[in-house]
């Protein structure tokens, strides 16, 4: 069993919409007391989920349809998944722990038979660290919208020019072992991989993100600090004149006075940069790399 640790990753999202609302007429999810754009956890899984997917893991959590085109249901997942693999209903769960890896570190929520395995991996919303911009754009389509159309059809979207969030998560060896989950280093170097890459390479028209630094801290009990929001931001301009990362600069000056105070539970330190991040007051010993 690996040890607890807590990761704080930096991203930033431009001219794209981070995590549309589709109670909202799909427009960025904002905090509309703040101004701060806001992420799910189920949007992060997603990058996380496909990025497995396109690189052949077994996921549990994906779109899939039947022999007729139609979306299938969890149960109707499990039940044919359970049908070919000749499982009891008692068998299910383990099997699914082996044999897919975003149940065994996100967990599952299983109808029918009832199952729930909660994940010792888990991630928190995400929040830019300041206030961002929403803009409403249009533009002339290719197509026409139907047949017998004199002109091409108008597409519309809302998008944000600039956000930059922190997204904490973390994996928990107490949760693991209560519930039998065997999680090795393997794993959360896949979901380490997995959160970078997937960021880095899921792009569309409406998703357009990177990511900047990823902080590891790895424990050597289960002392863990719930947030591990030790990274200070800072830039010379208005919130909403921020365009790209180089505008501003990451303190990691409080991190640094944390891994002292908290010296005796913390085994290391892993910091992936990328090459365009101003980073200062790195702490001493952290093993770093480049995204």
């Amino acid at each position: 069993m690996v040890n607890s640790r807590e990761f704080l990753l930096i991203w930033d999202s431009t001219m794209a919409n981070p995590n549309g609302d589709m109670l909202n007429d799909n427009k960025p999810r904002q905090d509309e007391a703040t101004g701060q754009l806001e992420v799910s956890d189920v949007r992060i899984k997603r990058f996380i989920r496909d990025h497995w997917i396109s690189n052949g893991k077994n996921v549990l959590v994906q779109t899939k349809t039947d022999k007729n085109g139609k979306v299938m249901t969890c149960q109707g997942i499990v039940k044919e998944m359970a049908s070919e693999n000749n499982l009891k209903d008692e068998e299910i769960p383990n099997y699914l722990l082996e044999k897919y890896i975003d149940v065994k570190l996100f967990g599952a929520v299983i109808t029918k038979p009832k199952y729930d395995i909660t994940g010792p991996l888990q991630i928190a919303w995400s929040k830019s660290v300041h206030e961002a911009d929403v803009k409403f754009m249009q533009g002339n389509a290719a197509y026409a919208s139907g047949e017998g159309k004199d002109q091409a059809s108008i597409w519309s979207k809302f998008i944000s020019p600039y956000a930059l969030f922190k997204t904490y998560a973390v994996y928990n060896d107490k949760v693991a072992e209560k519930q039998g989950i065997n999680v090795s280093d393997d794993d959360l170097n896949d979901f380490k991989d997995a959160l970078l890459n997937g960021l880095k390479n899921y792009r569309s028209t409406s998703k357009n993100q990177m990511p900047r630094l990823l902080i590891e801290v790895i424990y050597n009990n289960n002392k863990l600090d719930g947030e591990l929001n030790y990274v200070d931001i800072t830039y010379e301009n208005q919130d909403l004149e921020l365009r790209d990362i180089s505008q501003v600069v990451i303190n990691l000056g409080k991190l640094s006075e944390y891994a002292l105070e908290k010296s005796a539970s913390i085994e290391k330190i892993i910091i992936y940069k990328h090459k365009n991040v101003n980073l200062i007051n790195v702490p001493e010993n952290a093993e770093e790399n480049l995204i």
